[in-house]
């Protein structure tokens, strides 16, 4: 067993026999939802959406017929009775590579498809029921929360630039308010749909990773992630045909509305504001740096003037 790139949560390749797996151990924190109720939610939902045959990561039971292991004093009466439960995960493993499908070139097909699964995803997840709950990436947790942690930093060194992403919050709460929250604009979402998260081989086609962060929000921000992300991490002239082909694809299932495609550009930002949030935290939990997301060996203060430089240029 060997620990795989660290992220939000600690991911493990186990072999056996001649089968591989990826074991999640989640990690608990104030800036995620994280409860029993939502690791269910989760497991639950990939299985629903693997019966439809969706690129989504399979969730393994255990012999018990649970996809949710505890750990710590619930589970084990040897452990320490101070110690919080841990909830991890087992994962059916998939082979394969980033960035494939739009580098060198772009394979139009499987643009094409990949926007319609996304698409479908959404369509599917508004029939899915369970008894448990899942927590909303509406404007609170999407922008109040990421706030809250740049206050805590921020209010009593960089107190200018507290201030710009206060008012340039206000500016995107105002912007997404508009869109409502009718059935038709929002809904059950991936809500970290960059490129890092979708893998692809030529045999077994492609899998939308890390479904951790799922929840009831706008489904216009799903499709602002992707859009945006490739604009960040995909040379310039492929940028327009790979979302010609996403967009081609995803209207094949649900068409979107000239108001969510005109809120794109903020959601990007939304999601840009989210992200610095999250980096801050979990470089704080990991002794100030976070080299998955940090490149270098950037102090806090490095990695701000680069984020708050990043959100300037996109406003």
């Amino acid at each position: 067993m060997r620990e795989l790139e660290r992220g939000a949560n600690r991911n493990f390749l186990v072999t056996s026999q001649d089968q591989r797996y990826v074991y999640r151990i989640y990690t608990d924190h104030d800036f995620y939802v994280r409860n029993p109720e939502a690791y269910r939610y989760e497991l639950d939902l990939l299985a629903y959406l693997k019966e439809y045959k969706l690129a989504v990561p399979e969730p393994a039971k255990r012999l018990d017929g649970e996809r949710l292991s505890v750990m710590g004093a619930s589970a084990n009466q040897s452990a320490d009775p101070s110690d919080p439960p841990r909830y991890g995960a087992l994962f059916h493993f998939f082979e394969g590579e980033e960035h494939v499908t739009w580098h060198p070139e772009v394979n139009e097909p499987i643009v094409i498809s990949f926007g319609s699964a996304v698409a479908e995803i959404h369509r599917r997840a508004d029939q899915f029921q369970v008894p448990y709950c899942r927590h909303h990436f509406d404007l609170q947790y999407l922008l109040d929360g990421p706030l809250q942690t740049l206050e805590s930093i921020l209010k009593e060194r960089r107190s200018e630039d507290l201030s710009f992403f206060k008012d340039y919050a206000d500016h995107m709460r105002s912007q997404i308010s508009g869109l409502g929250k009718g059935k038709d604009t929002y809904g059950l979402i991936h809500a970290d749909l960059h490129v890092g998260n979708i893998l692809y081989n030529p045999d077994d086609g492609y899998c939308i990773l890390d479904f951790d962060q799922c929840a009831f929000g706008w489904r216009a921000y799903d499709v602002a992630t992707f859009k945006y992300n490739i604009m960040e991490t995909v040379p310039d002239h492929l940028t327009d045909e790979i979302w010609r082909c996403f967009l081609e694809g995803y209207n094949r299932v649900r068409s979107l509305t000239q108001a969510e495609l005109d809120c794109l550009p903020i959601f990007a930002n939304a999601w840009t504001l989210w992200d610095i949030g999250e980096t801050l935290v979990l470089a704080t939990l990991w002794g100030g740096h976070r080299p998955d997301l940090i490149e270098g060996e950037l102090s806090q203060d490095e990695y701000l003037d680069e984020a708050v430089e990043t959100l300037r240029g996109m406003v």
